[in-house]
Formats: C-alpha cells, structure tokens, sequence
C-alpha cells in the first residue's frame, strides 16, 4: 500500500500549494488608489485635497503597477491616475484630486496579421507583437490578434535571432498588420512575449521551445543533428538504450507520447534500430515539448506531447543545401512557385546505400546483403489570400533490409543413383515505415476569430516478403520446388480536425475545437504458397481491429492584471471498438503567478486518457513491435498528473527553474512471465495483467539564452514503480519499471568563436536502468515424478538488477567560409563518446555449475557480461548551402 500513501499525500501537498500561490503574489498586486496615495505621501511629502464623495471610488479602484522610487513626483502621479475615473492636479505641495469627466465608451480595435522572416517569408511561431504592456502571440501558423483602444500606438514586433520591428499608427479601424523581421546573429533581440505556448512565460509547465540552432550545432553520433537525441538532453526526458533515439518521459513508455508531424500523429519515429530519428533538421522549423500541465488541445497519451512543425518554404528565392556524411546524405530545396503566393520545400535523406544498390545488385550476382533507410519530406505553401492560406504536406521513410543469396552445388554418383546438391535462390525483404499526409486550411473570419481545419492520413506498415526456389537432380530427373511466405502488420488513421483561437478580449485567449480520427489496426496477417498451394497462416485470433476516436476540446489563457495567469480547460474524448464505447472527460488546469524580480510560481493538474498499446519484447526499436487498440476487455490506460515550479529569470540571458512532478497511471500493461511478442499479437489480451503506476521527480534546469556562449545544465531525481495489486506479478509487490533511473546529469554547451568557427559540446550522466535477471537455481522435484528433479531460476523480484551507470562526452567543432559565389560552406567534425566509456547497452545472463572444493559440492553460479555497441566514433560532414 505504500504507493497509495505517496498519492495521498502528493494531492495534499498540491490542495495547500495552490492557494498559497496565490497568498504569495506581492501586496501591491491587491492595493487601491487610497493604499497607493498613503505610500506615495510618505514618499513625496505631499497632501491629497478631494472631496468626500470619491472616497468610495478611491478605495475600490484597484492601483496599477507601483511606480518605480526614483520617479520624479510628477511621472508617478500620471502613472498612477491617469486611466482612472480621477483625475489630477499639482498646487504646490498639494495634489487636488476631482472625478474625471464623464467620456463614450472608449471604442477598440483590433489588430491582426502574421510575423514572417524577411528574407524567405517563413512564419513565425511564437513572435511577440506589443503596445505598451498589452501583447500577443503568434500561433503555430504565425498568426496574431491584438485588441487595442482607438487612438495612437507603437506597435513593436520581436523574435530571438531576430531585430525587432516598430511602427506608429493611429488606430481607428479593425485592421491587418504583417511584419517582416530581419535575422540577426543575436539570441536575445526578443525577451518581449505575450501568453506563448511554451517556455518561461509560457502558463503551462514542462513546456519547452527547443532552438532548431541548438539541434543542428549539437554534437550527435555519426555527425548526424537529431531533433530526439537533442530532446534526451533536456530534464525530465531519457533515452532508451544508450545511444538510441527512444523517448522515456517522467516514468512513462515510449508508446505513451504522442509525436506530432504537423499535426498528425506519427507511430514509427525510428532508423536503424532507434540509432537515428525520422525527423531531418533540414524540414523542421520549430520543435515544442510538453512533459506536464498539458494544454487540452492535445490527448491520446498519458506522458508528453512532442508538436514538430515543418518548414513552409521560401517565399522570396530559391534557396537550399546539400550534406555527405559518414553513412548519410542530405538534400533540401525551397523556393517560390509564384512568389509571395505559392512556395514548395523539398527535404530528402538516406544513408550511402541507397545510391549505390543498383551497383550492389550488378557485381554481387551470388550473394548480396544490403540495409538503407530514406526519408522524404514535402510541403506546398499557398496564400490564396490574407484570410486564407493553403499547406499540402507529405512525409514518407522506410527502412529496407534485402538479402539475395544463391548456390549451387556439384553433381556426383553413387552407385547406380545420381545425385545433385539442390540449387537455390533465397531472396528476403524486410520493409517498414510511414507515410504521413495532411491538407491544411487557415482562415481568419476576422480579427478575432482564426481557424485551422486539417484534412489527414497516417499509414504505418511493416512487410517481411522471402521467396526461395530450389531444383535437384536426382537420377538425372528434375524435381523443382518453391515457396513463397509473407508477413505484414499496420496500423492507418484517417482524420477532419478544427481549431479555432478566438480572442474576446486583451485578458482572454480562447482555443476550442474538434477533431474525429478512424483507426484501422492490422496486428499482423501471414501467407505461405508452396508450389502454388496457398495457405494462410494468419492466426484466427488476429482480428482486424477498428477503432472510432472523437473528441471536443476548449481552453481559455486568462490574464488575471499583470501577476497572475489561469488557463482552465476540459477535454471530451470517446473511444469506440469492438461495439464498446469509452467516455473519458479530462480536466486540465494551469495557473501562473509572477512576483517581483522575474520569480514566477506555476502549478498545474492534467488528467489524460490513451486507447493503444504498443506489444514490444525488446529494449531497442524493432519493425515487428505492434501497434493494437484497447478492447471491450483492456479499458483505456489514464493518468493524472500534478506539478509545480519555481522560475527566475530576472538575470539577462539566463533562466533557471525548478519543478516537482507527481504522476499516478492507472490500467498499465504489463506482460506475464516469459511472454514475447514478436511477429505475433496471437491472444494477446491472454497475456498481460492491468495494473498501476507512480512516477515523481524533481528538475533542476539552468539554460544561457545570449551571448556567444548558449547552452544549459540540468539535473533530474525522478523515480517510477508499477503495481498490480490483485498479486499477479511480482506477487502484488511495489516494483521499478524497467526505465526507473533516479539520476540523470545532462551539460551542453556552444560557444561562437567568430563567424567562422564554433564548439560544441554535452556531457550526460544517468544511472542504469532495470532488468529482470535470476539470483540463483534451485533444485525443484516434479511433482509427476518423484525422482525426477529439475533446475529452476530463483527470481527474487520483477526488474530486480539495475546496471551501472552510463556516461558519456560528446565533441563537435563548426568550420564555416564562404565560397567565391558567396554562398556558406561548414566543415563539422564530431566525436561521439570522446574518452570511450563502455557504457552497457545489453546485458547477457549466464548460468553454470562449479565444484567447491571446501563443502565438496557442486554449486550452481549466475553470470551477468555487459555489452558495449557504441565505443568511440569519430564522425565528419560536409554541408553546402546555397
């Protein structure tokens, strides 16, 4: 019961931490007029005069923002008063105080339009547009709105890396501003933002914006810039196996995020084993985290919510790159079709084999073996007008293994009977990867209303195709034989989803929406043909699943006066399959206090609902884990998740923060005793037990945003247990998952030398994870025989042995110059695992007997060897951009 007490008491500790934010917002956020004038008399010397009847008015008008000490006395009395239903007037010592005269309603506008790079047109995600203190934020399309009262403003518009833009104007009329920002070499143009989706002022906690420059200038294995491996660096987030690319998210499984392509949701995001991401820095433009506090906007897992969104391309010129490196290349290209209306963006990667299996095939006739993955990216930007804008974005990868191996065999006699070696020709295909589509329509219906509607389809296969023919020779008779055996499993979705972003008023941002997605599951179906027989193989209990998932969503980013920010939300989410239906309502709620001196408070509780599984028998990413729904009988998995944290960034070019997490899971999957799936969901239902979890931490995080050296250090205690009480695993005992790591150490850092030459370099550190290995044997008599006696493995526990720690230093340096066209040319240099730690990537169990020379017994031993598959690499790349 020990799991149930730590629920108890992390709620409690939540109930008290709330309202204590707000007992801790500073006095002055509460203090009248009346308040304001005692301190500003104490101040100044001087005397208030006004008449009886304002004393009501005084004392219930709420003060703004406390005048800074060293303001001379006139300044202060405008801050303070002006706005107000009073007005002022300075005699001497003595301020006369009257009722301002009665005016119209003050009569406001609003301001709408999108911020973009000036040199290709690109939007921007998260640029600041402000007058004065009110401001707004640009959405995942770059699009703002901004309500103003009528009159003259400066508006200002800023983005990191870029130089802000100003404009002056005399605001009379709804009306439709776009800027263009200018890139500069800077990381800090912009510490002005209003309500973003993510980061320090962010509401929401656990969000994260990740710089793309910070993905492409860290050092990665084989040289290659990987959006997950850059993630694992962050708090809170680990990887799988050492050195591949899986997501570990707060305790949770690789299957409980939910990663988003331009919003579609993506099921495979894995090369070569988990070796490398599907995501090519060339096409992503901007890269958004949640690990807590998640807007309701976003369900379907329990752990994180990883938003990439893909460049539009280049409004302006054509522009683009090339990359060889030591086993991939790359190529990107984006331009105008029709400039400033229609723009395309072109992204292709693949390893070295992909060229040259042509080559392969022509001089390995007997024997070849060949192993390459690609990914393909493609968008089509078109602005039909100001209200409506057009994207059509595809993405397809796969990984490809094929063997093609022939013998042949010589003839020989024996006796009267002639024989023949047969002759064979094995071919063997392996084949698995994504296509993801989606057909984007924006339309602004005015100023205050934006809407995205998104036309989608995802296709998640794997194939496993062998052919093999055979001829011998018997008797000088001819006797052929073929067979042919398939195997294939997937899963498709094909989805409508609309949002809306509505702004009633400056203090509200409202997000609402729909969305419905059909899911279409083939756990696997298998063929064999022999001699042009055919037979199924497919087992009866692979059903082919459908599922129908629905959902409504609304949320509102309420400012609260300058200190605090709520954003309360609720998610409606239904599941149907196999002709039951699951209702889940998932409240979301986040709150932001802002005190004095860049230290802001935030809490938050989530509660998320997800309907699939992912069966998977191994510790790396494999073509045959399979993707199955839940059923009438396996109900949806849920979690509720609680945090907190404390932030300052009141230091330029720093922040730090800290939060507290708590998460309770509830119908978890584990799998009984001995079971693997692989190629196979025969039953599956048969062989896992429901049950629960707890996963809780604390992140510590300090992050340099400027100058010429960037980069952060982070340190995470976290610990996750699973439960399953009714005593059918682990004999109903508190266990670690199999991904527990108390600790991990996470140190990056890039620093800019000129123009020319840039370093970089991370450290990370992280205890092992868990694996469940036998102790020793002992000797079991069987019960149908008495004399018979077997060795049987003691376990003492589920995921009973924790393997050492991992550590590891990873080194990049950047040579750039430009050619005599003016285009950039880099040099990268890497070394992955510099001082060539033998960090364990797998650990194999061996049993054997020894004889004890001092008892004169036989005794029976168990052995565990680590294996390290990635030493020391050194790794180069050239890249051209032109």
């Amino acid at each position: 019961m020990k799991i149930m007490r730590h629920t108890h008491f992390h709620r409690l500790m939540i109930l008290v931490i709330l309202p204590i934010l707000f007992n801790l917002l500073p006095a002055r956020a509460q203090e009248t007029l009346t308040s304001r004038m005692a301190q500003m008399q104490e101040r100044y010397g001087i005397h208030f005069i006004y008449d009886a009847s304002l004393q009501d008015a005084l004392g219930s008008t709420r003060a703004k923002a406390a005048p800074a000490a060293t303001l001379p006395l006139e300044e202060a009395l405008r801050q303070t008063f002006d706005g107000t239903a009073v007005t002022w007037q300075l005699r001497g010592r003595n301020v006369v105080l009257k009722a301002a005269p009665t005016s119209p309603r003050v009569r406001r506008f609003t301001i709408n339009g999108y911020v973009t790079d000036a040199v290709s047109g690109e939007t921007l995600i998260g640029a600041g547009v402000l007058s004065g203190q009110t401001g707004a934020a640009t959405n995942e399309f770059g699009f703002y709105s901004l309500t103003l009262p009528a009159g003259r403003h400066q508006l200002k518009a800023a983005y990191i890396g870029y130089d802000a833009a100003s404009l002056e104007l005399d605001l009379q009329r709804d009306t439709t501003i776009n800027f263009a920002l200018k890139g500069n070499s800077e990381l800090d143009a912009a510490r002005i933002v209003a309500r973003k989706d993510a980061g320090l002022q962010s509401v929401y906690l656990g969000s994260l914006e990740v710089p793309l420059t910070q993905i492409q200038n860290m050092p990665a294995l084989f040289g290659e810039a990987d959006v997950i491996k850059s993630l694992q660096l962050l708090p809170g987030v680990q990887g799988g196996m050492e050195g591949f690319s899986g997501l570990y998210v707060r305790g949770g499984g690789p299957e409980e995020n939910l990663i988003l392509l331009d919003g579609v949701s993506v099921y495979n995001m894995d090369h070569m084993l988990g070796l490398f991401s599907i995501f090519q820095t060339d096409a992503v433009k901007n890269v958004t985290l949640y690990k807590g506090a998640f807007p309701a906007r976003y369900g379907g897992r329990i752990s994180s919510i990883l938003d990439i969104r893909t460049n539009d391309g280049n409004m302006k010129e054509t522009h683009g790159s090339f990359s060889v490196g030591v086993l991939n290349d790359r190529f990107h290209l984006e331009g105008p079709i029709v400039k400033d209306k229609l723009s395309y963006s072109l992204s292709a990667r693949g390893l070295h084999t992909v060229i040259v299996e042509p080559f392969l095939r022509m001089f390995l006739k007997d024997e070849y073996y060949n192993y390459y993955f690609y990914d393909l990216n493609g968008k089509l930007t078109w602005r039909a007008s100001d209200k409506d804008r057009f994207y059509l974005s595809v993405y397809h990868g796969a990984d490809n293994l094929g063997v093609d191996y022939e013998e042949h065999t010589k003839a020989y006699q024996d006796g009267n009977t002639y024989y023949s070696d047969y002759d064979v020709d094995t071919k063997a295909k392996f084949n698995w990867g994504s296509i993801v589509g989606a057909l984007r329509w924006n339309h602004v219906f005015n100023g205050k209303l934006f809407s995205n509607t998104t036309l989608f389809a995802n296709d998640y296969h794997t194939l496993v195709g062998m052919d093999t023919w055979e001829r011998n020779y018997i008797n000088g008779e001819t006797v052929d034989f073929s067979a042919k055996a398939s195997y294939r499993s997937g899963i498709r979705d094909f989805g409508l989803r609309s949002d809306f972003d509505w702004t009633p008023t400056p203090g509200h941002l409202v997000k609402f929406g729909a969305d419905y997605t059909r899911h279409d599951y083939l756990p696997e179906t298998s063929l064999y043909v022999e001699d042009g027989e055919e037979t199924n193989l497919t087992p009866m209990s692979a059903e082919h699943y459908f599922g129908n998932e629905a959902s409504l969503y609304a949320e509102d980013n309420i400012s609260l006066g300058r200190h605090v920010s709520v954003n309360p939300g609720l998610r409606l989410s239904w599941f149907n399959t196999q002709g039951r239906d699951y209702l889940s309502l998932q409240p979301r709620f986040s709150l932001k206090a802002s005190l004095d001196n860049g230290v802001s408070l935030k809490a938050g509780y989530s509660r998320m609902a997800q309907y699939v599984h992912l069966l998977s028998s191994t510790v790396i990413s494999l073509p045959f884990d399979l993707w199955v729904p839940i059923t009438k009988d396996v109900p949806p998995v849920t979690a509720d998740h609680y945090s907190f944290g404390v932030y300052y960034d009141g230091l330029p070019g720093w922040e730090f923060s800290l939060e507290g997490y708590m998460k309770n899971m509830y119908n978890l999957l584990e799998y009984k005793e001995g079971v693997v799936f692989i190629l196979s969901s025969d039953k599956w239902e048969n062989h896992v037990e429901v049950g629960r979890g707890q996963a809780y931490g604390l992140e510590f995080f300090i992050q340099k945003t400027s100058g010429k050296t960037t980069g952060w250090l982070s340190y995470t205690f976290s610990r996750s247990f699973r439960w399953f009480p009714d005593g059918t695993i682990n004999l109903g005992q508190l266990f670690p998952y199999k991904y527990d790591r108390p600790h991990a150490f996470n140190l990056t850092l890039n620093h800019k030398f000129s123009e020319k030459v840039d370093v970089s370099l991370s450290w990370v550190f992280s205890s092992g994870h868990n694996m469940t290995v036998p102790e020793r044997q002992t000797n079991v008599i069987a019960p149908e025989s008495s004399d018979q006696i077997h060795m049987v493995d003691h376990i003492g526990g589920r995921n009973n042995y924790r393997l050492p720690p991992s550590h590891r230093l990873n080194l990049g340096v950047n040579l750039r110059h430009r050619t005599r066209r003016g285009n950039e040319a880099v040099w990268n240099f890497s070394v992955y695992n510099a001082y060539n730690a033998m960090n364990p990537n797998f650990v194999s169990v061996d049993k054997y007997r020894t004889w004890n020379e001092t008892t004169g017994r036989s005794e029976d031993k168990v052995t565990a060897t680590k294996f390290t598959f990635l030493p020391i690499i050194p790794a180069f790349s050239y890249t051209y951009n032109f």
